[in-house]
């Protein structure tokens, strides 16, 4: 195991890079959940700043208009995806409605009639589907003889209540679900830059001349050499993915009960597998350091950006959506952002990064074979 223990020897050589990915990764964990955790024993709406786009312009949708326009600040906006998903990214709104020319018709026909952009980033901006889905709720129930009775439901709605919250332990806090899902979402980007520049770094050693030909004198054989290699590629790989897993359980541990955390085990792992044998290609690709730094900071960042990282898939544009499935990573926060029940709801997320992991694999075996041609 000669190899092998040289292998770790290197890579412990890069202890700095190591611990200034995960230094900054808890630091920023930590403070992201701050206050994530934290219950709310009262409720109080918050005025939040929208935008309204009315196609219908009828006696319901003016209706609907003048009562969010009471409870929320509104916004300019225009009737153009792009920059309705723009402005809630940079929180110049935090929801924007879009009411349909045929909005009555629809409400009468109990269909979905409203289209919201919400920014999920911040939990109060869902009360503005409660408020759609209220004045809905009493506009059906007013609607007598083909006619909506607004002025009863305006003294519906205006009438105050007193809540109380009431703690239920069966419950999922929302709060604490974001915070998984944002910690997990970023251990992709920490995960694929590590893997990429240490391990990366690691090979560049391994594939210097001066080494190359002291394997081609020695006894040992290229596939016990390569096996050792292999096998510590796996260790470091491992001990990476189960620092962040560990980090998470160490930080949230208490809450894992009122979350699905086997859905995030098994992502994980995936997604590592995969980063681990697109390492395996590039290592085969090339043997630059310069290469494999580069490629580490702008692939890692990069996918980050465009596969629901930094910014929320829902706010992405289809041709950056298109751009981004062409990586493991977008499958890896498709995963994270959903509400499994069971396999079946993940096992095509979770076959595609498998796919990709195949496919790096044969890459990688491919330009080894090329090179070994040349040598």
């Amino acid at each position: 195991m000669t190899v092998y223990k040289y292998f770790i020897k290197i890579a412990l050589k890069n202890k700095w890079i190591i611990l200034s990915y995960t230094i900054i990764f808890f630091v920023m964990s930590i403070l992201s959940g701050a206050g994530a955790t934290q219950r709310e024993d009262s409720f109080m709406e918050t005025r939040l700043n929208i935008g309204i786009i009315d196609n219908s312009n009828s006696e319901l949708s003016n209706g609907l208009k003048k009562y969010l326009e009471g409870k929320n600040n509104i916004r300019d906006t225009i009737d153009d995806v792009d920059y309705i998903k723009e402005q809630i990214f940079l929180e110049m709104a935090d929801a924007i409605i879009i009411i349909p020319e045929d909005f009555q018709e629809k409400v009468i026909n109990k269909e979905n009639s409203i289209e919201i952009y919400n920014d999920d980033r911040k939990i109060e901006s869902l009360q503005i589907q409660n408020q759609v889905n209220k004045f809905l709720m009493f506009a059906n129930a007013s609607y007598e003889d083909g006619e909506f009775d607004l002025d009863n439901v305006n003294l519906a709605l205006n009438e105050k209540i007193e809540v109380e919250l009431i703690d239920n332990n069966s419950a999922k806090n929302i709060g604490i679900n974001r915070w998984f899902k944002n910690y997990y979402n970023f251990t992709s980007y920490v995960i694929m830059g590590m893997y990429i520049s240490i391990i990366g770094l690691v090979m560049a050693d391994f594939r210097d001349e001066n080494v190359d030909n002291r394997m081609k004198i020695s006894s040992k054989k290229l596939l016990n050499f390569n096996r050792e290699i292999y096998l510590g590629q796996l260790t470091l790989a491992s001990i990476i993915t189960f620092l962040f897993i560990l980090g998470s359980i160490v930080l949230k541990g208490k809450y894992i009960g009122e979350i699905n955390f086997s859905k995030y085990i098994i992502n994980t792992i995936a997604f590592s597998f995969a980063i681990l044998c697109f390492t395996f290609f590039l290592n085969n690709f090339t043997k630059n350091k310069f290469i494999i730094n580069g490629i580490s900071t702008v692939l890692s960042l990069g996918t980050s950006f465009i596969s629901g990282i930094m910014v929320p898939q829902e706010l992405l544009g289809e041709k950056t959506l298109a751009l981004a499935k062409f990586f493991p990573n977008y499958y890896f926060v498709r995963i994270n952002e959903m509400t499994v029940n069971s396999f079946s709801d993940i096992k095509f997320e979770l076959f595609m990064q498998i796919l990709f992991a195949a496919v790096f694999v044969l890459m990688g075996l491919y330009f080894s074979k090329v090179k070994q041609k040349v040598a």
